[in-house]
């Protein structure tokens, strides 16, 4: 949970800390992912040891969360303009969102795994299969997310958005496959019936954080003014979390552009 790349050294040089806490945020990354990609290997082995593992990395996550975002705050004390303002947003955005995906995963994805666990549970055949696609879509959104990160690119967040509203579809229709098995009353569906149901929404949540990289971007483009997105940021919907967790833009200089 100790920082690696924030150099205090060159705080002062904004393009160059930004640098520093960007190499420092896909670190966090990482481990966000590796703790994403495991916790179905929990599900799939009711392994409890890997839980207390994935639980421990959340604590890491937390530690690094704490230390980039006092960074990144002591950063935006210098004046930033253009794109250094804009990264300054990016980064915050990100980071705050990767902390909430691994709160989501601790608090509420591993509690789920628990109970399955305790009361001896499994999933039904198809609901194991629809769970394990949807998680695979999750990691594949994951990587996007952070190659959008990296990469800046415009395009590459349009595709992240594209794929939220295609996961949200596969999500749906994966309900109403379960709302039959209940219907067609089998048993394991009926036993695992709220579990099942609890993740699929945990799911959507953590891609809701995911795509939230992608909302700095395409509103610097100007590409969020006429659609509902620019009224609330996607990347705080679905999981509770209110306004006040949402970035604050640095000072700018005058006359030009943050």
């Amino acid at each position: 949970g100790q920082p690696r790349h924030l150099d205090r050294d060159v705080i002062t040089v904004p393009a160059l800390a930004l640098s520093c806490a960007t190499r420092e945020v896909l670190r966090m990354a990482d481990i966000v992912e590796s703790m994403l990609r495991d916790v179905i290997v929990v599900f799939e082995n009711n392994d409890r040891r890997l839980m207390d593992e994935i639980s421990a990395r959340d604590d890491d996550v937390d530690a690094l969360h704490a230390a980039i975002k006092l960074y990144l705050t002591e950063v935006s004390r210098n004046e930033l303009a253009g794109e250094d303002s804009e990264r300054f947003v990016e980064l915050i955005t990100f980071t705050t969102n990767l902390e909430h995906i691994g709160d989501i995963i601790d608090t509420n994805l591993l509690q789920i795994a628990d109970k399955k666990i305790k009361r001896k549970l499994d999933f039904s055949a198809h609901g194991r299969k629809d769970l394990a696609a949807l998680h695979a879509r999750v990691i594949d959104q994951m990587r996007l997310g952070i190659n959008v990160l990296v990469s800046r690119d415009v395009a590459m967040a349009r595709r992240l958005m594209r794929e939220k509203e295609s996961f949200r579809e596969v999500e749906r229709a994966a309900g109403d496959r379960h709302m039959d098995r209940l219907r067609d009353g089998e048993i394991a569906t009926i036993e695992t019936s709220a579990l099942h149901l609890d993740l699929l929404r945990d799911l959507k949540r953590v891609t809701s954080h995911i795509t939230s990289i992608a909302y700095p971007m395409l509103d610097a483009e100007g590409e969020l003014r006429t659609s509902r997105l620019k009224v609330h940021l996607e990347g705080y919907d679905g999981g509770g979390e209110s306004d006040d967790q949402m970035p604050v833009r640095p000072r700018k200089k005058a006359g030009k552009k943050g």
